[in-house]
């Protein structure tokens, strides 16, 4: 009873924790311009500036116009005395926003962003006709990219998306969803023979979440990319495919895949965690505990090849598991949204507690992934955890979404 008693307080501690962590994030983004000036006032100006008549209506939001630069179509605006924007123009809409303030706010703006959790570093922004500049530091939040400029120390703000993008989809273009029930489950494995890290085996607990019954399809990734102005990965050598999964797709590719999606659903699209990929691969609530996913025999569910040979197959052309999910065990492998640690399941099995529904580590410095793939068949068990830098991408790494219950 002590146990139990000991551990619902340190929950509680840690969650009280988490919540004031935020608290103090949200606090330090409001302030690290200049006092009172918030970051939200950038994403308000970017996206509701007029073009015409726009000195009365910035004067009534503190701003005291300066002048043009008509050979960078740009406005200069002061706010108080510290805070200077540099505002850039295009024929319709406001491409870019800078702002200039002091040497100690800069710094602080950089710190704010690297320590938040509400800003994902980007060092590859990967757009069409924009290039990487070294000096600058880039960060993605919710449509927009900010970044903090070393050469002239300078902030800046310009949108992720196209202006004249709009906010929907085709469904020829969504991924196919397959919903599955809330339960727990043994995750891990408790053979002998298995990885250290399967072990040892414990009860983890997932919520209702729906599942890409397919990996993301390279017909799916290149609209993505069509309408974002974005790059497509590296081609293998066999070319691209439309119904054949995406590959060579870093860790923040598949995330920069998932905000965009959301953000033209107005739905909530991510990676799985660790425990609702193994949790939808077994089988969910209708599990036959397969080896693999929808099989004891790989040659059933999964394409296998031999070593280095990564030649893939169109997304859905095994057999289905028990949820009538495709392609979780031997096509390719996928990313999922948990930090790797050797020892994470150890862990997990001496602090668990019961029904709470499963967390992975906070921090790494790899990825999770899962489902072996075509060419190394032997890593396709359900239980099998590989690990790579979210930097890195392979030629048989792709991954399949979630997305959450309303």
């Amino acid at each position: 009873m002590k146990l139990i008693i000991k551990t619902l307080a340190f929950i509680i501690i840690c969650f009280s924790t988490s919540n004031l962590s935020a608290q103090i994030d949200t606090e330090r983004l409001s302030l690290f311009f200049a006092e009172g000036y918030k970051i939200d006032e950038l994403v308000f100006l970017l996206d509701n500036m007029p073009i015409k008549k726009h000195e009365k209506w910035m004067e009534k939001r503190g701003y005291a116009f300066r002048e043009e630069i008509p050979s960078k179509k740009c406005l200069v605006y002061k706010k108080g005395e510290v805070v200077t924007l540099f505002i850039f123009l295009e024929k319709e809409y406001i491409s870019e926003i800078q702002v200039s303030s002091s040497p100690q706010k800069y710094y602080q703006a950089i710190d704010t962003f690297s320590k938040s959790p509400l800003f994902r570093p980007t060092k590859l922004l990967k757009k069409v006709g924009i290039t990487e500049d070294e000096k600058k530091k880039y960060w993605r939040n919710n449509g927009f990219i900010f970044y903090a400029d070393t050469n002239n120390y300078r902030v800046g703000i310009f949108r992720d998306y196209p202006f004249e993008m709009e906010r929907k989809i085709s469904k020829s273009y969504l991924p196919e969803m397959v919903s599955v029930k809330k339960g727990s489950f043994m995750m891990g494995s408790k053979n002998e023979e298995d990885p250290s890290d399967t072990k040892p085996a414990f009860t983890a607990t997932v919520n209702n979440f729906n599942i890409g019954q397919y990996e993301v399809t390279v017909k799916q990734f290149r609209y993505f990319c069509s309408e974002t102005k974005r790059k497509m990965p590296a081609a293998p050598l066999a070319g691209w495919q439309d119904d054949f999964p995406i590959r060579n797709i870093t860790w923040d590719d598949a995330i920069d895949y998932c905000q965009w999606l959301s953000y033209v659903t107005e739905k909530k699209y991510r990676l799985p965690s660790e425990a609702e990929w193994e949790y939808a691969a077994r089988g969910g609530q209708k599990t036959k505990k397969f080896i693999y996913a929808g099989s004891d025999f790989i040659e059933k569910v999964g394409w296998t090849y031999k070593k280095n040979d990564v030649v893939m197959k169109r997304v859905g052309s095994t057999y289905p598991n028990e949820l009538d999910i495709y392609d979780m065990s031997a096509n390719v492998f996928e990313w999922t949204n948990d930090w790797y640690n050797p020892t994470w399941y150890e862990t997990s099995s001496r602090n668990l507690v019961i029904g709470s529904v499963y967390r992975g580590p906070s921090a790494g410095t790899q990825k999770v992934i899962r489902g072996g793939s075509a060419s190394e068949s032997s890593k396709s068990k359900i239980i099998y955890r590989g690990k790579i830098s979210p930097n890195n991408y392979y030629v048989d790494l792709g991954f399949r979404v979630v997305l959450e219950e309303d």
